[in-house]
């Protein structure tokens, strides 16, 4: 007997946009860049939908939601806008939209100090398991 996969129709995107949140903003600005783990970042919406991960893109004239925001540093930030952002995200080896959900959820689930702890470590195993792990000696 054949087995049927069930038809799901495609997700529509919210009627309303996300309400902003600027103290997950100002949290993200804690963490190390997930690109080059330096500090001093800025807070990077990633753009483009990725419906799987719950992100629709950004209306005309708005922002992505912030929870799709990543702390990323000034030059890789401006990298990002100065190309396709897909493109850049893969030149780097990373799912924007998986790590931004990660972050969020930790923020969400730990009180500031913890949470900083858990991002700080989420980021710098992916810099380490991707070999960009910055050197303690150029500190």
């Amino acid at each position: 007997m054949a087995s049927r996969i069930a038809y799901i129709p495609r997700e529509e995107p919210p009627k309303r946009r996300p309400a902003k949140r600027g103290n997950y903003l100002a949290w993200l600005h804690s963490l190390p860049c997930v690109v080059t783990g330096r500090n001093d970042v800025q807070a990077a919406h990633v753009s483009f939908a990725a419906p799987w991960h719950g992100h629709y893109g950004r209306a005309r004239g708005t922002k992505a939601p912030d929870r799709f925001a990543l702390p990323v540093c000034a030059s890789e930030h401006a990298r990002q806008h100065n190309m396709s952002e897909s493109a850049f995200w893969d030149s780097v080896g990373i799912n924007p939209h998986e790590l931004a959900n990660t972050l969020f959820g930790i923020w969400s689930d730990y009180d500031e100090q913890e949470a900083t702890s858990r991002a700080t470590s989420r980021i710098l195993s992916g810099l380490a398991d991707a070999g960009r792990l910055p050197s303690r000696d150029l500190a």
